[in-house]
C-alpha cells in the first residue's frame, strides 16, 4: 500500500466498505479424513457466522470471499495509516504551540540590515501581528498557521523559535533554497556549533555572528533586559559581498571556502 496522502486513503477506505470486507477472518484448508478431495473454510477469531467460528465455502465462492478477507486486511492497514497521518499533522502543531512561549521578535534595526541586503522582505514564516509593525512582509504566518506546512518563496526573513524544534525551521528554508523557491534569506537562529542543522548552514552560506546579544522583543512588545545568548545571521543567496560589507557593521562575517 502505497497511498500516503489522508485523502486518498479516506477514499480508499470508503472504497472498501462499499465493496465489503471481513475483518479479522482467514481463509483455510481442509481435507476430510481417507480423502484426497481440498475444501475451504473461512475461520474467524469470534462467532460471526450465525454464532459459529468457521463456515463452509463452495469453490464457487472462494474468489468472493478471498476479495473479502483482503479487504478487511487492507482496510486494517488503511485505518493504522490514516492514524499515523493524523498524529503527525498533530505533532507538527504541537510543534507550533510548544514555541509559543518561545516567540521572540527581532528589532527593526536589524530587520532594516536584511531589507537592505535582499531589497524586500517577501515572506515570514514565524512571525506575529506585533513583528509585522517593522516587518512589513508581503506574506507572512503566525503561530496559528503553521508556517512549516506552507511553501515559501521569494526574498525569506526567518527568525525561528530558538526550541527544540529550530531544525525544522532552518532545514525548510535550506530545502525552498535549493528548489529555487526563496532567491534569497536571511536567518537569524542562536549559535549551536554542536548542532547538525547548524553545521549544515555553518559549511554552506555566509554568516555574521554578533558583536552583542540581541534583546528581542517578547510577545507583549517588550524588549528582554538580560538574553541568554549570543546570535548569528545566515545569508543565502547571490549577494554574499552585500551581505558582507552591511553586517560586518554589527558583527564579524565569515564563509567556509
Amino acid at each position: 500500500m502505497k497511498l500516503q496522502n489522508l485523502s486518498a486513503l479516506k477514499r480508499e477506505k470508503e472504497r472498501i466498505e462499499n465493496e465489503g470486507y471481513l475483518s479479522d477472518c482467514w481463509i483455510a484448508k481442509y481435507s476430510p479424513a481417507n480423502s484426497d478431495k481440498i475444501y475451504h473454510q473461512i475461520r474467524s477469531r469470534k462467532a460471526i457466522f450465525n454464532g459459529k467460528k468457521t463456515k463452509h465455502i463452495p469453490n464457487s465462492e472462494l474468489a468472493y470471499f478471498q476479495n473479502l478477507v483482503q479487504n478487511g486486511q487492507l482496510l486494517q492497514k488503511i485505518e493504522k495509516a490514516i492514524q499515523k497521518l493524523k498524529a503527525k499533522k498533530l505533532s507538527s502543531r504541537e510543534v507550533l504551540a510548544s514555541s509559543a512561549s518561545d516567540e521572540h521578535y527581532t528589532p527593526s534595526g536589524y530587520i532594516e540590515l536584511a531589507r537592505s541586503v535582499m531589497g524586500s522582505i517577501d515572506i515570514d514564516p514565524a512571525s506575529s501581528e506585533i513583528a509585522q509593525r517593522w516587518v512589513k512582509a508581503e506574506i507572512f504566518y503566525t503561530i496559528k498557521d503553521n508556517g512549516l506546512d506552507k511553501t515559501w518563496n521569494g526574498n525569506l526573513w526567518l527568525n525561528p523559535p530558538y526550541g527544540k524544534h529550530i531544525s525544522l525551521w532552518t532545514e525548510k528554508a535550506v530545502s525552498e533554497f535549493d528548489q529555487g523557491n526563496i532567491q534569497q534569506a536571511v536567518l537569524l537562529v542562536r549559535p549551536a556549533p554542536a548542532s547538525s542543522w547548524y553545521m549544515d548552514l555553518s559549511k554552506r552560506f555566509a554568516k555574521c555572528e554578533t558583536y552583542r546579544r540581541i534583546c528581542f522583543i517578547n510577545a507583549n512588545g517588550e524588549a528582554q533586559k538580560q538574553p541568554p545568548h549570543g546570535n548569528v545571521f545566515f545569508y543565502l543567496g547571490e549577494q554574499e559581498q552585500l551581505f558582507r560589507e552591511v553586517f560586518s557593521t554589527i558583527g564579524v562575517v565569515s564563509k567556509v571556502m
